[in-house]
């Protein structure tokens, strides 16, 4: 017997259609801007997102007393406590243009007997703060960041003072700055950088001015297989000066001059040479002085720095700085008063992502006869990375 199966209209209504499952994209890494990138799903454009976690214990001593009479401005006879944590993202991609990048940095601490936030960044205060934000495109650069006088995107070892974490006083400072940078062949570079004067890290009256006129800083230098050398020129287009016969505030111009030397010692990989030399026309912005707690700039300032790598895990430099005829704050008025700082610095690095740092800085003031102007203050500090 022959049977024919045949569907009703209802049982047809009832097949079930399984839809074709959505492809899933995973997260891809990205290896064209080093370790820790990766791919934003559906797009071009690499993320990284890293953190620094450290713990900072410090102590100072001086002739003086107080907390603005060391280097580092600790207060003393007592430990000083920091602890923190540095968050970043870096974002990046490439265009007919150049590089795309936008880059943020948050730092969020816990603080104990220090006094506050400083130009050096060495003593943050409690809470949390921005630290850096900008964005660039090929060789433009906008945003809150380190002035030009500090670093540039293509600078190399032109960035900084010694070979510390701080860096002796090399007039570290930040602004909201928007700036061009070119790099050419061989390893030449140049900046210029026009940087808003009316927020800073110092107090009045070094940030006192309110106009539409920024500072200018001018880089210029070369990165090549033996070191480097740079100079850079800044100009405090509005000062916000002290006359020294009434005594009464006045608007004036000052500018500072940089050139350094980075040389890296042959036969000895890891080890290298620093000589910086600074100088201005009046206790300016970018009159070194302040951030070494003289509380006023020098005329002429020069820094001299030795790093040895003794192996892969182990480093230690020694450096001296002396500034000369520190000016009588907020003018261009000399003292005839003169100081130098001795510094030494070691670094260890057990295993990768961890390092061990400590400074110490001997800092001695030309005081009036009588009057003894040295303070030793240095710290340990441990961080993690990743």
């Amino acid at each position: 017997m022959e049977v024919t199966l045949a569907a009703t209209g209802a049982q047809a209504a009832d097949a079930i259609v399984i839809a074709e499952p959505e492809p899933v994209e995973y997260v891809r890494v990205c290896d064209v801007y080093g370790a820790g990138f990766f791919y934003i799903p559906g797009t071009e454009t690499c993320l990284r997102i890293g953190a620094e976690i450290r713990h900072q214990v410090g102590t100072a001593d001086s002739d003086a007393g107080g907390a603005a009479s060391n280097f580092y401005g600790f207060v003393e006879d007592t430990w000083n406590s920091h602890s923190r944590i540095r968050l970043f993202v870096d974002a990046r991609s490439e265009t007919e243009y150049g590089q795309l990048r936008g880059y943020a940095r948050i730092d969020s601490a816990r603080t104990s007997g220090l006094s506050g936030i400083t130009a050096t960044g060495l003593a943050a205060a409690d809470g949390t703060y921005l630290n850096h934000a900008w964005l660039s495109l090929g060789g433009f650069r906008a945003g809150w960041t380190d002035s030009a006088w500090v670093s540039v995107p293509q600078g190399g070892v032109a960035a900084g003072g010694s070979h510390s974490d701080t860096g002796l006083d090399y007039a570290y400072q930040q602004a909201h700055l928007i700036q061009y940078n070119f790099s050419g062949s061989n390893g030449f570079f140049g900046t210029i950088s026009l940087e808003d004067d009316n927020d800073g890290n110092y107090a009045a009256p070094y940030f006192a001015d309110r106009n539409y006129i920024p500072n200018v800083v001018g880089v210029v230098g070369v990165n090549q297989g033996w070191g480097g050398a740079w100079l850079k020129v800044g100009f405090d287009e509005n000062r916000l000066a002290i006359n020294p016969l009434t005594l009464l505030p006045v608007d004036d111009s000052g500018f500072g001059v940089q050139a350094g030397l980075h040389y890296n010692i042959p036969g000895a990989p890891g080890s290298s040479f620093r000589l910086l030399g600074f100088y201005a026309d009046s206790d300016n912005q970018y009159a070194v002085g302040r951030n070494a707690r003289l509380g006023t700039g020098a005329e002429w300032s020069v820094i001299a720095s030795y790093f040895h790598r003794f192996n892969a895990q182990f480093g230690a430099s020694l450096a001296v700085q002396y500034f000369n005829d520190l000016y009588l704050p907020g003018t261009d008025v000399s003292t005839n008063v003169d100081a130098w700082a001795l510094e030494l610095h070691g670094l260890w690095t057990p295993v990768e992502n961890f390092a061990v740092r400590t400074e110490i800085v001997y800092r001695d003031i030309d005081t009036p006869a009588g009057v003894d102007g040295s303070s030793v203050s240095g710290f340990v500090r441990f961080s993690r990375f990743f």
